[in-house]
């Protein structure tokens, strides 16, 4: 048998040759190395995980959020009464149920001016997805003496798209209130009118947004839904009008315990669920009109030889609680 190799003499004192000095020594490194080992550990929990790392998605939208295909539209039915509108002076701002209050300076907004950047953003430069069937371009959005024009024509020479569309949204963000636009929406197969209020991703959440949306195919419908969070709540709602062939007030009061929808003074839905209380966060709010191909089930068929199309905007207003039509 191989003798085992023992320490070099010279190296160590006498003491340390002996096995009981031996044991104690590798004791002791023993415990220096399991201190070592604790200290890392601990340091490893204050230290941020990878999720804290993770940079939040940008430039999300509704309507990146692939809506499912909807069935037939419904045979239109009766509208619902309207609730009696506050007398007065708005309501003080209302405190939410986690005691956060109202955000956002009300305003009505008539346009009438070149240059809306001081409270308005258009989309410029990209695409919610490739559901959709034009990019966003500043072009496209046309401000004048009565109102804004969004228009959705062909994308010029050497676009990745085929139809060049405008948006709006606002700088501004607002926790609760009322929001309303008078406008005009287009008709035609395959297009989508859109007022809403969206909240970007947060850590842990999804997108949330309350939306109105009219169909080109069905100018009759609105479709309106509260997205918080990834759960969609919608509902279609017959108008006793066709929205493309004049302008009409559309709106909605977010409440902490409510949302309500108006169209033309008159409440057509409200959704009083889980849904609308767990819509906490602040919204900005956003105009469009845009065009699909791959939606056809839910959109209709886009007939791209109807084009141009044109949603003509001649007001956009917000108070902290409904109270009546602002835009008159």
């Amino acid at each position: 048998m191989t003798e085992p190799s023992r320490p070099n003499p010279g190296r160590l004192s006498r003491g340390a040759r002996t096995p009981s000095r031996r044991i104690a020594i590798l004791v002791l490194l023993g415990g220096i190395a399991l201190a070592i080992l604790a200290g890392a550990v601990l340091l490893g929990l204050d230290q941020p995980g990878a999720d804290e790392h993770r940079e939040v998605a940008a430039r999300e939208h509704p309507s990146q959020q692939t809506p499912e295909a909807m069935a037939a539209l419904p045979e239109p039915g009766p509208v619902a009464d309207p609730l009696p509108a506050a007398a007065g002076s708005p309501a003080p701002a209302p405190a939410s149920a986690a005691g956060a209050l109202i955000m956002g300076e009300p305003f009505v907004e008539r346009f009438g001016r070149a240059d809306i950047t001081d409270r308005w953003f258009m989309s410029d430069g990209w695409s919610n997805g490739p559901w959709m069937a034009n990019d966003w371009r500043a072009t496209e959005v046309e401000p004048g003496a009565n109102g804004v024009t969004l228009h959705l024509r062909p994308a010029p020479a050497g676009s990745d798209y085929e139809m060049a569309g405008g948006e709006i949204r606002t700088h501004a963000f607002y926790k609760y209130g009322y929001f309303e636009v008078r406008m005009q929406a287009p008709s035609g197969s395959g297009i989508v009118t859109g007022m809403f209020t969206y909240a970007d991703r947060a850590k842990g959440l999804k997108p949330n947004e309350i939306d109105i949306e009219i169909l080109g195919r069905a100018p009759r419908i609105a479709e309106l839904t509260i997205h918080e969070n990834g759960r969609a709540t919608p509902k279609k709602i017959a108008m006793p009008f066709d929205s493309s062939d004049g302008m009409h007030t559309y709106g909605f009061d977010w409440q902490p315990n409510y949302v309500r929808w108006y169209a033309d003074g008159q409440l057509i839905h409200e959704e009083t669920g889980p849904a609308a209380r767990k819509l906490v966060r602040p919204q900005q709010l956003l105009i469009s009109l845009w065009a699909s191909r791959k939606l056809s089930a839910w959109v209709g068929d886009l007939d791209a030889s109807r084009a141009p199309w044109r949603l003509d905007i001649a007001c956009v207003a917000y108070d902290r609680r409904y109270a009546g039509p602002l835009c008159g």
